[in-house]
């Protein structure tokens, strides 16, 4: 075997390429998180457009493209994604979009796309040209363990040093260190360290100038007082009376609120015959604190999920909502919500008073498990108030499906759920269903007994927030109703709350919605069976299945990436930093494996078939639900051990689709690699995960993986017989 010619030239670019491309490929992905209010639908979206990009880029780089470009390419990279991040941040003023919607930004998609395809086309069209540069066996699993290497450093970067800097510092910082590895490249180390001192520079002014113009774009009232990256979301804060917090572009809350805040407050407390030791999730930015605070006896443990945010909340408002903060009965922690709830019971009452579900993020707290938790840490009158955002005038379509999917679920763990009516339905479920009454007069009367006041509340009003001929109505509807469980496995009250909130306007998108969501997976099943089908046709008519096999490596990894990250966000909390640190993982695996199958670069199919059902079986691992069972234990491991599989898979499949040769090997092999991500990206992350539920995808990718390697052998037999 030949030893493989390493140029210092080609392995700066191919590192500071993937250290480049996967900081900007983090800062899209958070750009399009905030764009669409958090959702994870922003990952199909933004990561199919990328690996499109990079796809298309890869096959361009087989036919052309010098090593100069490979060398200024990963430094151009940063430069044409800070161009698209202003398009998307300018989105609503080009395209008349809403920022923080996805019904409304799918109008703008054609800019997304330019913002997005540019930079990663780049990016795709330097991977083989570069590669084309080490000689010797083994230069694609090289090129591709170093462009590996390159990106898992930027996602560890990203995560640990980038995130909260903004996304001007962020590309600033990528750009510099590109071109100053090019400088020491071209025998220049002195003059190194200037672009990183440009960089640092132009950063902070960067990221300033591009928040105030952002907002201006987003046509909101007012004028932009503050604004902060956490590691959770985006916050924006507009001052003035009243005040107003946005959270990755959406309304989070507004103060002082006392037509909405003060009756909920005290609604959600009387329906505990005497609370004393409550938890509070929600409602930290809107004045429900302070009402809370205005009936005797009532100590409040506050929880909010975002730690950066709890810390600023005191400073943008100011009094009353900082004296509120203050006081001796008041404990405001930053925590998960998840580990909050077990921790400091058993509690009186649980207030849930956050945000629908209308992400996987925001969904923790709407399933079985997390009420399993509540009734587990509530005393043994405890009661738990769930605040539904469906309206009980109107039950029809996805609000009324909403409404029972969530009354479904908490009657998995309490015997009975009491609906109270009004623009906002209040669900209220205690273990001693006796405990739990939205009677008018029983409510007056734990008002009277508790001698509250409230200016911006009296009994007078308890009618008005607690009808009894809509409770009637309301009860009536949820007896009559058959609801399947929202369960973090089969997360089906995303697709409904998701709908419901950005699709009022849109009675089709409504329809398809509910439609989807009540539908049966059949078509996944018919899918699928086509894809192997004609997999297996063209192993029997003994095709090389190089490309084909390129394809299903790509989309089984980055659906097994999505599958997880969707793991992590329904468990451990927002991906929104995490993003980097978590793509990192993955990267790893990808150099230990294609570093280790260099050796194999020439092996015949009956490897790429082992790797392929060993894919398999990582599949219906994760299917099996142990990454949601364990996710500290399995989520990183199994992103590891993905990596590692996609890693070991590419030198086969670029031997195959290359028959020998190294740029077109590791062109052809990359752009299929990418293009199957791709639709992984698309079909996985916007439309399968929360239709079909994790089970059914882990299972369809082995089903692919296993029917590619039965393939694979078909040809391998074909060809020798």
């Amino acid at each position: 075997m030949r030893a493989l010619s390493l140029p210092g030239t080609a392995t700066t670019s191919l590192v500071t390429l993937g250290f480049t491309t996967s900081v900007a490929q983090a800062v899209l992905l958070r750009e399009g998180m905030t764009a669409l209010g958090g959702s994870e639908l922003a990952w199909g979206a933004v990561l199919a457009l990328w690996l499109w990009g990079m796809g298309i880029g890869a096959w361009v780089g087989t036919r052309g493209g010098g090593r100069g470009f490979a060398a200024l390419a990963p430094g151009l990279v940063p430069v044409l994604v800070a161009a698209g991040v202003v398009l998307m941040r300018a989105a609503p003023a080009l395209t008349g979009t809403v920022t923080g919607e996805a019904a409304t930004t799918w109008r703008g998609l054609w800019l997304w796309a330019a913002a997005v395809i540019v930079p990663a086309a780049v990016g795709g069209w330097s991977f083989p040209v570069a590669a084309a540069t080490l000689s010797g066996a083994g230069g694609a699993a090289t090129a591709y363990a170093l462009e590996s290497g390159g990106a898992m450093a930027g996602g560890l970067v990203f995560t640990f040093l980038l995130a909260q800097q903004g996304s001007v510092a962020a590309l600033c910082f990528a750009a510099g260190l590109s071109l100053a590895a090019w400088l020491a490249t071209r025998g220049r180390p002195w003059l190194a360290v200037l672009p990183l001192a440009v960089g640092i520079a132009v950063a902070a002014p960067g990221d300033r100038a591009l928040a105030n113009a952002g907002w201006r774009w987003s046509g909101r009232a007012g004028g932009l007082a503050a604004w902060r990256e956490t590691r959770q979301q985006r916050l924006e804060f507009s001052a003035g009376s009243p005040a107003a917090l946005y959270a990755d572009g959406r309304l989070l809350a507004s103060f002082p609120d006392p037509y909405r805040a003060a009756p909920r407050a005290h609604l959600a407390l009387l329906l505990h015959p005497n609370p004393k030791r409550v938890l509070l999730l929600g409602g930290t930015a809107d004045g429900t604190v302070p009402a809370m605070l205005r009936e005797p006896g009532v100590r409040l443990t506050v929880v909010e999920e975002d730690a950066a945010l709890a810390r600023l909340l005191p400073v943008w408002f100011g009094a009353p909502l900082a004296a509120a903060f203050a006081d001796q009965r008041v404990t405001l922690i930053g925590s998960d919500p998840l580990r909050a709830v077990g921790r400091g019971g058993p509690w009186d009452e649980i207030v849930l008073l956050d945000g629908d579900p209308t992400t996987l993020r925001h969904n923790r707290t709407r399933t079985a498990e997390f009420f399993h938790a509540c009734a587990g840490a509530l005393a043994a009158d405890g009661v738990l108030v769930v605040r539904v955002g469906v309206g009980d005038t109107y039950l029809g379509g996805a609000g009324g499906r909403l409404l029972a999917v969530i009354a479904a679920t908490l009657r998995e763990s309490f015997p009975q759920v009491t609906a109270v009516p009004g623009e906002e339905v209040l669900l209220a479920a205690g273990r001693e269903p006796a405990r739990v009454s939205a009677d008018p007069a029983v409510l007056a009367e734990r008002w009277r007994r508790r001698g509250a006041v409230d200016p911006e509340f009296g009994p007078e009003m308890i009618p008005l927030v607690a009808d009894t001929g809509r409770a009637a109505g309301l009860a009536a509807f949820l007896a009559d109703r058959r609801a399947p469980v929202n369960r973090a496995r089969h997360p089906r009250a995303v697709l409904l709350a998701a709908a419901l909130h950005e699709a009022r306007g849109s009675p089709p998108l409504l329809a398809a919605a509910r439609a989807l969501e009540a539908g049966s997976t059949v078509p996944l099943l018919v899918c699928l069976a086509v894809v192997v089908g004609v997999l297996l046709a063209r192993g029997a008519r003994g095709a090389s299945l190089g490309v084909e096999a390129a394809a299903v490596v790509g989309f089984a990894s980055m659906a097994w990436w999505l599958l997880l990250l969707a793991g992590w966000q329904a468990t451990m909390g927002s991906v929104y930093a995490e993003v980097g640190a978590l793509s990192a993982a993955f990267m790893a695996g990808l150099v230990v494996g294609s570093s280790a199958a260099r050796r194999w670069s020439s092996a015949g199919p009956g490897y790429l078939a082992g790797v392929l059902m060993g894919g398999a079986g990582v599949s219906l691992l994760i299917a099996s639900g142990a990454p949601l069972a364990f996710p500290r234990t399995t989520i990183v491991p199994l992103l590891l051990l993905a990596g590692l599989l996609t890693g070991a898979a590419f030198p086969a499949v670029a031997s195959l689709a290359g028959r020998g040769e190294t740029r077109r090997g590791a062109g052809r092999g990359f752009a299929a690699d990418e293009a199957g991500a791709g639709i992984a990206a698309l079909a996985v992350g916007l439309l399968v995960l929360p239709w079909a539920g994790m089970i059914a995808v882990g299972v369809g990718i082995a089903v692919v993986q296993a029917g590619t390697a039965a393939a694979i052998a078909l040809s391998a037999r074909r060809r020798l017989g």
